[in-house]
């Protein structure tokens, strides 16, 4: 599967350089943020790994639980050797992003719904089953919006039959042409947590 994710990767590099979330890549195997393209007095990595660094912080020093949020930093550049480190690299910066785009290509993604996911719930998360789907909107609206919360593009609903206004359908989904979309299959634990305060949270 390593070399079939690094190989979708490869197909986009062979028109050109191509974008992932905050990230353009080009076909000598380097990237940098994608505000940073052509600009010089980049600080430069070669090793993939370096890449978990990069993730790690923000502009402003502060860590960056959720890789996929829309703050990465400025600032740096990666450049590689080959196709292998590249997708290694983007690994570290977009967990999973690349094989779950290439899943989802080859209608091999089952995205799974919310009430599925709370359902699974246990402990000190259990009573996030109660969410009504109301505030569960209202989670999904903070938590999951592109400009500030998180840039994946949600493929699942709140219950069969009823997605939210950040719900996309498969037909939906824009990229694959020099854009690699990031996209969400099943809701994150940071979701489920944020669903578990506010049912907790006493009405105002």
């Amino acid at each position: 599967m390593p070399g079939e994710i690094s190989n979708f990767l490869g197909s986009f590099l062979s028109r050109g350089p191509c974008v992932i979330g905050q990230v353009r890549i080009a076909p000598d195997y380097s990237m940098s943020h994608l505000e940073d393209a052509g600009k010089g007095g980049l600080e430069i990595f070669t090793n993939p790994h370096d890449a978990l660094e990069v993730a790690k912080y923000d502009d402003a020093g502060q860590y960056r639980p959720l890789k996929t949020a829309p703050n990465l930093r400025h600032g740096w550049a990666l450049q590689l050797r080959n196709l292998a480190d590249a997708s290694l690299a983007l690994d570290f910066l977009y967990p999973a992003a690349l094989g779950t785009a290439l899943a989802f290509v080859r209608n091999q993604l089952t995205a799974v719904n919310l009430r599925e996911t709370l359902a699974r719930q246990s402990g000190m998360y259990a009573v996030v089953k109660k969410i009504t789907d109301k505030q569960a909107e209202s989670v999904i609206t903070i938590t999951c919006n592109h400009k500030d919360g998180c840039m994946r593009h949600i493929l699942w609903p709140i219950s069969p039959g009823r997605l939210s206004s950040l719900s996309r359908r498969g037909s939906e989904v824009e990229g694959f042409r020099n854009e690699i979309p990031l996209l969400c299959a099943e809701a994150c634990n940071l979701l489920v947590a944020a669903g578990r305060k506010i049912v907790k949270t006493p009405p105002a």
